[in-house]
């Protein structure tokens, strides 16, 4: 088993959750479990500090001020620069159709609100972990040689 402590040594997250009373919970059980983090409250600050600061993984509310979260999840998957960063969708929506939509716009994982902070962390490890496992081809390999 992994120690929560080596998997998250070190790695940034960025928090995207307009909720005073979430975003403080989730950056204080985030921060408690090894991670630092960034909070910010609204989409086009989400979207902005991903492009300049490209955080470890993204932990993101999908209702957000100026710019949603499955716009924010769409756009970092659409970017090269950033399209690989696990995103862990974080949402008070538990319909079947929010989470299939943000699923097929490219998120990781999705938590639904309420839930315990142990879980929400367990899962992010989870997701980086596997993201820092990940091997992807190189110009070096010809599609022949590659074989994932």
């Amino acid at each position: 088993m992994r120690s929560k402590a080596a998997s998250s040594k070190k790695k940034f997250l960025l928090v995207a959750e307009d909720d005073e009373a979430v975003g403080s919970i989730v950056c204080e059980a985030l921060q408690g479990a090894g991670f630092k983090t960034h909070w910010v409250k609204d989409g086009i600050e989400a979207l902005n500090y991903v492009l300049e600061s490209r955080p470890n993984g993204i932990v993101l509310d999908l209702v957000l001020p100026r710019l949603s979260g499955f716009e924010i999840c769409g756009m970092v998957r659409k970017s090269r620069a950033i399209q690989w960063t696990p995103i862990i969708v974080m949402s008070g929506r538990a319909e079947h159709c929010d989470k299939m939509q943000a699923f097929e716009l490219g998120a990781d994982d999705y938590v639904i609100k309420p839930f315990r902070t142990e879980e929400l962390v367990a899962r992010i490890d989870a997701v980086l972990h596997r993201n820092s496992e990940r091997s992807y081809p190189t110009p070096f390999l010809t599609s022949s040689s590659y074989n994932a």
